[in-house]
């Protein structure tokens, strides 16, 4: 198997915080940072949100054809699923706190 390196953009909604454990729930999952940042801003405009509303890039290194699964059945994937791909770099690029 072919290992592969991508950036992926998740808006994720924060659910709960208590102490160090952040719950978050994600909400959309896209490969190109245009179309993250197009639905960051929909859902910010839409949004009456207490909680952080946050637009995440994922460098991700996994199977080639992991990318593919994940950006199809993002909403329905066991959690073991992400044990299978490596997080080389993370970077926050918007937040919003109500």
């Amino acid at each position: 198997m072919k290992n592969e390196t991508k950036q992926l953009y998740f808006i994720e909604e924060t659910q709960n915080i208590e102490g160090s454990y952040v719950e978050i729930q994600t909400l959309f999952v896209a490969d190109d940072e245009q179309t993250a940042e197009e639905k960051y801003q929909t859902l910010l405009q839409n949004t009456k949100r207490s909680t952080g509303l946050l637009l995440n890039e994922y460098v991700i290194q996994a199977d080639d054809s992991f990318f593919k699964k994940l950006l199809r059945s993002w909403k329905k994937l066991p959690a073991e699923f992400y044990r299978k791909m490596n997080i080389l770099n993370f970077r926050s690029l918007a937040e919003y706190k109500n």
